[in-house]
């Protein structure tokens, strides 16, 4: 997948991580203190009682104190949905209203 210089940064400025992990999971309204972009939640990526799931979206990254996982956006949809970067890419820049834009080099020659 090769995309235009640029796409990317404008898909990150564009995201709230968030949005993006608060679309899967619920949140622990107890643990989490939004006002300071403390978000917790119990781990979509494995079975835990009491919430680990971290996310800081002022920092755009997760992270889970009991199975390791952490990451961007990007890392997270790639997790979550079980798919490769560029399929994560398509559903990100969709979910953002989007068109991932293909750059024309080897098409016609």
């Amino acid at each position: 997948m090769s995309l235009p210089p640029g796409f990317l940064d404008e898909l990150r400025n564009r995201l709230s991580l968030g949005q993006v992990v608060g679309r899967k999971v619920m949140w622990d309204t107890r643990k989490s203190n939004q006002g300071k972009g403390d978000l917790w939640a119990s781990c979509p990526f494995h079975q835990e009682k009491t919430p680990s799931f971290s996310v800081e979206p002022d920092k755009q990254f997760y992270y889970c104190f009991g199975c390791g996982k952490g990451g961007n956006a990007v890392g997270f949809i790639m997790d979550y949905e079980n798919i490769e970067y560029p399929q994560a890419i398509e559903s990100l820049a969709s979910s953002m209203g989007l068109e991932v834009p293909r750059e024309e080099s080897a098409q016609h020659q």
